[in-house]
């Protein structure tokens, strides 16, 4: 039996069929529907591109925020006006280097290195509005933006997963 190959997927299919198996490609509609159709799934495939270009921004905040971090400490550690705290500089080495780590296996298991260090954030944003309100409301918007960043990439590779679920052969 001859088979031809669907003009959006690309996947392989019988002749006679009158809708891609894989992406519902209408062969038998006509050249509107047909066009139509292409565009959808091109535009659904961008959703991949973008999800890859928010891992990337996740990544560099991931880095920022860590270098933060580790500005903290060392600014704790020279300056001689500042009382060394023991408790402040390890949870902010433990934090930096929890991002540090989500940073560079971001890659690997990207939803788990995204969802984690939103929640490492979250949580220590709660910690500080408990300890200290006013401190905590300090960059409001700094951190509303890194939160809606890192929420932002967890969407769009979810949307990514979704798509590659439905149309990965």
């Amino acid at each position: 039996m001859s088979s031809i190959q669907c003009p959006a997927c690309k996947e392989p299919q019988e002749i006679n069929v009158s809708n891609c198996t894989n992406c519902r490609f209408p062969f038998t509609g006509s050249t509107q529907e047909k066009s139509k159709h292409i565009a959808q799934f091109i535009n659904k495939k961008s959703v991949i591109n973008d999800a890859e270009e928010a891992l990337s921004r996740s990544k560099k905040i991931l880095f920022l925020i860590s270098g933060y971090n580790f500005l903290f400490i060392l600014v704790s550690i020279l300056s001689s006006t500042i009382e060394v705290d023991v408790f402040s500089i390890s949870i902010n080495l433990i934090l930096g280097l929890g991002f540090v780590i989500c940073g560079l296996l971001l890659k690997k298991s990207p939803m788990f290195f995204s969802v984690f260090p939103l929640g490492m954030i979250l949580g220590l944003y709660t910690v500080n509005f408990i300890l200290d309100p006013d401190l905590a409301m300090r960059g409001i918007i700094y951190k509303l933006i890194i939160v809606g960043s890192l929420i932002y990439s967890i969407y769009l590779l979810q949307k990514a997963k979704t798509f590659n679920k439905q149309f990965s052969s």
